[in-house]
């Protein structure tokens, strides 16, 4: 994976908020985050979705990565200008997608919001994704539930769910974008 070029940091963080209010509201209700759960955004950007996870939800442990540390901090600078300072509640911290630095089982939700593509050395290719959803399935506890969206190579990531074990709650496949909910077996 590599770092994005400042191009392409302006274009995901630009409207980042907007989108993650796009995303909960397709979700609707299919989409219940108990005060008591641990929450990771891979792929945080500029924090937007995590803001929101933050104001809606209130869950017990939010956190929020991504391979970039620029985009880390400029996560931080966001939410600090947002809410005054970072709750306790809120980690934000670098981490590779395909290498996971959190323990088996540490989150009840993972959300993976147009990141997946970001993995692959080339984003058309599908060659590390699934390693990327082997994480996802390790750090998430039997019964926890992943969130993405996704614009390539979406039946193969729905094909690698399936093998990994995790059986769809909610989907949503428009022409452009895969939406879904997946939770993970025991």
């Amino acid at each position: 994976m590599a770092q994005m070029n400042r191009f392409s940091r302006w274009l995901v963080n630009r409207r980042t908020e907007v989108r993650g209010r796009r995303v909960l509201s397709r979700l609707g209700d299919n989409l219940r985050v108990p005060p008591t759960a641990a929450v990771l955004e891979l792929g945080t950007g500029a924090g937007g979705l995590l803001a929101l996870l933050q104001d809606r939800f209130r869950p017990a442990r939010v956190v929020g990565t991504d391979f970039d540390p620029s985009q880390v901090e400029a996560a931080r600078e966001f939410l600090i200008h947002r809410w005054g300072s970072l709750p306790p509640s809120v980690e934000l911290r670098p981490a590779d997608a395909l290498q996971l630095p959190f323990d088996d089982g540490s989150f009840d939700f993972v959300f993976a919001m147009m990141m997946l593509h970001h993995v692959e050395e080339h984003l058309r290719e599908y060659k590390r994704r699934p390693q990327a959803l082997k994480e996802v399935r390790r750090v998430l506890r039997p019964g926890g539930v992943l969130v993405y969206s996704e614009i390539l190579r979406r039946s193969e990531i729905r094909a690698t769910l399936g093998e990994l074990g995790f059986h769809p709650e909610f989907t949503r496949r428009g022409w452009r974008t895969d939406l879904g909910v997946y939770r993970r077996s025991g």
